[in-house]
Formats: C-alpha cells, structure tokens, sequence
C-alpha cells in the first residue's frame, strides 16, 4: 500500500496487538519508527532519515498511455566536465532520442524531490551538497528499450570516470529506471501538456497500467 506520503509500505500487525509499519522502498528495507517528529529505518544498526517529497501522479489518463520514455540528467559534476556532447552521441548511438531537454539548477526541496529515500543524515547533506553545488542537465528520451538502454548507458559513463558504485559523489550522470519513476521525475521539471506533446501517447486505445 501506498502511506500518507507517497512511501510504498505494508503493515503488520502483531500478536500483541502493536502496529508496525514497514517501509519496502527501492533503497532500503525497515520498520519505520520516530524520534520526535523524524522518521527513520534502522539498517545494520545505523538510522537512516526520511527528508523526502513524493508529489502524487495525476490523474491523467494519457500518463497511462504515453509512449516509452525515461527521464534522463547529467549531474553538476558531469556538466563541469563538459560530457553532455558525449553523452548525446551515446544516446543516438543506442537508436533513442531527445525529445525536451532543460537546464535546472536543483535546491533542496528538488532534490528531496529526485531521491525520496531514507538517508543518513551524512549522505544526505553530502547529497544536498552535490546537487545543489551546480546546473543539471535534464533530457526526456524515447525510444525502444529507452530505460534499459539508459540504464547501461549511465554505468558505461561512471565505469568510464572510475566511479561507478560509489556512495553519492561523483555519478556524473542519473536516469529514471521504471516508466513510473520517469514520470514521476520528468513532471517535476516539464508540464504534464509539455510531457504528453514531447513523448506522445501510444497507437492504442487500451489503458496501460504505470509499472
């Protein structure tokens, strides 16, 4: 189920009658507890914060049939280094295209935004830090296969610069892994009318669940 803030969770119930909420998001696994007004997971014994913003997807039923599309970015390091050029070769070399692009500078609320996670409160400063440090560049991309196609672009790019797994600094560049998140991420920076006229809707006339 979905909670009061957009976080996929299931609850328990146990024995004793208490009430557990357990947080199964893409980052991390845990049973969400409070200290004070804070959330946070406990992972091998360390408190992980939640600062995120998760904004609902309209209702919209085009959103349901939009063609393939991911939500592509060059982070502030990426783009101090000048790789956009490469990395929009590499995009037509994997037969997908650009459709929309932008240049945003993200502030903290934005990237709360990008990373809805539980954070320590180290890697979430050193995030904020990073992202905030400079503009981003940010590309709506379409295409057969985009997501997988951009997924193994991004690990090409950070194998490239020695930096692929690291923690939070330097990545250089992020893509939306599932259409669910591409949309959820690319509404944060372009209109719904400007997502559905740039990506277009499917030849169909059957609804399509976000997966």
């Amino acid at each position: 189920m979905i909670d009061g803030k957009g976080r996929l969770v299931q609850v328990i119930k146990r024995d004793d009658g208490t009430v557990e909420t357990f947080y199964t998001g893409r980052d991390a696994e845990g049973v969400i507890q409070k200290e004070g007004e804070r959330e946070f997971i406990c992972i091998n014994g360390e408190k992980r914060y939640w600062g995120g913003i998760i904004d609902p997807i309209p209702n919209d039923r085009r959103l349901q049939l939009l063609r393939d599309f991911t939500f592509l970015s060059i982070k502030p390091d990426g783009v101090r280094l000048g790789i956009r050029k490469m990395v929009e070769y590499l995009i037509r070399n994997a037969g997908c295209t650009i459709v929309a692009h932008k240049d945003i500078t993200f502030d903290e609320r934005l990237v709360r935004k990008m990373y809805p996670y539980f954070f320590t409160e180290e890697w979430e400063r050193q995030l904020v830090e990073y992202m905030t440090s400079g503009p981003s560049h940010c590309f709506l991309v379409t295409g057969d296969n985009v997501q997988r196609k951009m997924y193994s672009l991004k690990h090409a790019i950070r194998q490239l610069f020695g930096c692929d797994g690291a923690p939070v600094v330097p990545s250089f560049v992020h893509c939306a892994e599932r259409q669910i998140f591409a949309v959820q991420q690319a509404l944060m920076f372009f209109s719904l009318e400007e997502l559905v006229e740039r990506v277009g809707l499917k030849n169909s006339n059957k609804g399509v669940r976000l997966k």
